[in-house]
C-alpha cells in the first residue's frame, strides 16, 4: 500500500488503487458538505448518489462479517475524487475489525446521516420519502432480514439515464426468469389504484395512445401493475417510435411535431405514474429478488 493511502488514517478501509491522480482530492464528508450541495432542483445530485451507494456497500460488507455496530459520523467518512468527482471513492476512517456492542447500529447511523443530509428540501420527493421510510424501518429493527445492500439499487440512487433501462430490465427478467404468477404476486403485494387509461389517453401525444391500444384495457388494468406494464412497453417501443417519427418529420417539418426523445418520453411516463419506480423496487425487495443481478449491465459508480 502506498503512502498516500496510509495518510488517510485507515489501512484496512481503503482498497489499493493505481489511479492516485483520480482520487487526489480528499476531504472528510463534513467538509464535503460545506462545498457540495446534495440537491440540484430538488433532485439528489450524482455525487451524493455515489456517496450513499459507497456507504451502503461498506455497511453491507461489515454486516456480512457480523459487524453491525459502529459509528458513521461525517468527520469519520473520507470522500476522494478528481476535480469534478466523476471518479470517486468513499471509505470509513474508523472501519472496525469487530462488532462494538456499546455503539449504535450502522443502520441507525445511516438513517440519521441520510436524514441530516437529505431531510430538508423545498419540494415533495416521492423517491426520497420512500428511501427514508426504508432506512427508518431498517434502523428500528422492523426489517431485520432486509438485505441492506438492496438499498444501493433504490430509485433515488439511480442516475436518471439508467431509470428507463431499469424498468425494462425488470420487466424482461420477470417475463423470462420468473413464472407467470409474478403478475398475481405484484397485484397482491403492491395494492395501488391507478388511472391508466384516462391518463395516457388524456394527453395530446399519439405515441402513448398507440402503445395503449396495442393491448388494451384488459392488459393495462387500473392499478400499479397496469402502470408498470404500460411503462415497460412504452420504453420497449421507444426506439422504433423515434426512428419512424423522425423519418416522417423530416418529410414534412411544417405540419408535424418534432418527435420526442427517449428522455422526454420517460419523463412524461414518470409524470403519469410517479410511483412506478418505487412500486417496482418494493416488489423486488418483498420477493427477495436481487436487484443487483437484474441491473448488472447498468453503470452507477
Amino acid at each position: 500500500m502506498d503512502g498516500k493511502e496510509s495518510d488517510s488514517g485507515s489501512d484496512s478501509g481503503i482498497p489499493i488503487r493505481g489511479l492516485d491522480d483520480l482520487f487526489k482530492e480528499r476531504r472528510t464528508l463534513n467538509k464535503f458538505l460545506e462545498t457540495k450541495n446534495p440537491f440540484d432542483n430538488d433532485k439528489i445530485t450524482r455525487v451524493y448518489q455515489k456517496i450513499f451507494r459507497f456507504l451502503i456497500e461498506d455497511i453491507s460488507t461489515l454486516e456480512s462479517r457480523g459487524i453491525t455496530r459502529g459509528y458513521l459520523q461525517p468527520h469519520q467518512i473520507m470522500v476522494a475524487g478528481g476535480p469534478d468527482f466523476e471518479f470517486m471513492n468513499v471509505w470509513l476512517l474508523n472501519r472496525p475489525e469487530e462488532d462494538n456492542p456499546t455503539a449504535p447500529t450502522y443502520r441507525e447511523q445511516f438513517d440519521s446521516l441520510a436524514r441530516m443530509i437529505l431531510g430538508e428540501r423545498d419540494a415533495p420527493n416521492l423517491e426520497l420519502d420512500n428511501f427514508l421510510h426504508i432506512t427508518a424501518s431498517a434502523a428500528s429493527g422492523e426489517q431485520r432480514l432486509f438485505d441492506f445492500k438492496q438499498l444501493q439499487w433504490h430509485p433515488l440512487l439511480f442516475p436518471s439515464t439508467a431509470k428507463p433501462k431499469l424498468v425494462y430490465n425488470v420487466f424482461s427478467y420477470l417475463g423470462l426468469e420468473e413464472t407467470l404468477s409474478w403478475k398475481k404476486d405484484f397485484r397482491q403485494m403492491i395494492q395501488r389504484d391507478v388511472e391508466v387509461r384516462d391518463t395516457v389517453l388524456g394527453v395530446d401525444v399519439d405515441y402513448f395512445s398507440h402503445v395503449y391500444n396495442l393491448k388494451g384495457p384488459q392488459y393495462y388494468v387500473e392499478n400499479a401493475l397496469g402502470a408498470f406494464l404500460f411503462s415497460a412497453n412504452a420504453i420497449l417501443d421507444t426506439s422504433y417510435y423515434i426512428g419512424k417519427a423522425f423519418k416522417e418529420y423530416m418529410k414534412d417539418k411544417e405540419n408535424l411535431k418534432e418527435p420526442m426523445t427517449q428522455e422526454q418520453i420517460f419523463d412524461m411516463l414518470i409524470s403519469f405514474f410517479p410511483h412506478v419506480l418505487i412500486d417496482v423496487y418494493d416488489f423486488l425487495v418483498k420477493k427477495g429478488i436481487s436487484i443487483e443481478k437484474i441491473s448488472e449491465d447498468l453503470c452507477y459508480f
